[in-house]
């Protein structure tokens, strides 16, 4: 992410198959690589009192992962029914999130709908997702596709929005830069819950959600032993998309090693994302809405532009 947001030059325009990458990868399973990305989110200090007083990270924080994941990714790919659905149970569930936090946050008073917090976590969603896009796929966005791809995400989050004018998330790309670099200057901090998480990478607990209790059984010794590399992918192409000031803060010190690391990685998600087909690539909402999508241009490319009759046809 820039410091300062680009402008767009009136000479570049939307190229509609860049775009068609863009909003397949919104629905691609390698978002989880770069997963740890959202970490900035707890550099906001008051989110991190909440979400360490809940205890959920600390019993598994892939399954916090995988929830947030699938909630983001029903707002991005869900039918505009199922998409509101989902905002007004998060805000009705988040009225619970409020108090005083624990140990070393006891101090820190939080809200979850205070929209200074709220609209923090959706923008660190969105970042997640755009920052990500050229490591997954090697194609660079100009500055109108940047600001195209915002527009799409922005849509998607629109049934998150808190309701009042002064809660509304940034409308333009632009602004969306100019919001999230004021927010890592002004507010984020270094804290201990945010060393715990991002020293905790390596040590990835092995998911519960969607595995049958003895399938877990059966893989956690595989999973014991992989779960280093998979930690380390995960925190190199995560951290590598991150914005420099927050990543100063987590106490993780990106060398030219780190950096090499995450092009080798990211080169072989490249080379994965033109080969592999779209069964492999997205997930199933996303897949699916795109077969649905294809079945729907299918249909209307038999229908007849006009019902009046053909030129030349006798009449009585």
């Amino acid at each position: 992410m820039t410091a300062v947001a680009e402008t767009i030059a009136p000479t570049e325009a939307v190229r509609p198959h860049v775009m068609k990458e863009f909003r397949k990868h919104s629905g691609s399973v390698f978002g989880g690589v770069f997963g740890a990305a959202a970490f900035d989110e707890v550099a906001l200090v008051p989110v991190a009192a909440a979400v360490d007083k809940t205890g959920r990270f600390e019993r598994n924080f892939a399954d916090r992962g995988v929830r947030s994941g699938f909630s983001a990714l029903l707002a991005i790919w869900g039918d505009a029914e199922d998409r509101a659905a989902e905002g007004e149970r998060l805000k009705r569930l988040h009225r619970e999130v409020r108090g005083r936090g624990k140990g070393e946050f006891a101090e820190i008073r939080y809200s979850a709908l205070d929209p200074q917090l709220w609209n923090w976590i959706a923008v660190s969603g969105i970042f997640v997702v755009l920052n990500s896009f050229t490591p997954v796929t090697g194609i660079e966005l100009n500055p109108a596709e940047l600001e195209e791809a915002y527009r799409q995400l922005l849509h998607a989050f629109r049934a998150l929005e808190l309701p009042g004018k002064s809660a509304k998330l940034p409308a333009t790309y632009a602004d969306a830069v100019k919001y999230y670099d004021d927010v890592v200057e002004t507010r984020l901090q270094a804290n201990p819950f945010l060393e715990r998480v991002t020293d905790g990478l390596t040590k990835l607990p092995l998911p519960t959600l969607l595995l049958p209790a003895p399938l877990r059984v059966g893989i956690t010794p595989l999973w014991l032993a992989l779960r280093p590399a998979a930690g380390r992918v995960v925190k190199v192409c995560s951290f590598g998309i991150m914005h420099p000031g927050v990543r100063e803060l987590t106490g993780f010190r990106w060398t030219p090693a780190h950096q090499r690391e995450f092009e080798l990685y990211t080169k072989l998600l490249q080379v994965a994302w033109r080969v592999l087909p779209d069964r492999l690539l997205l997930i199933p909402l996303a897949y699916n809405r795109l077969q649905y999508e294809k079945l729907v241009r299918l249909h209307r490319s038999v229908a007849l532009d006009s019902f009046a009759p053909a030129a030349g046809c006798p009449v009585g």
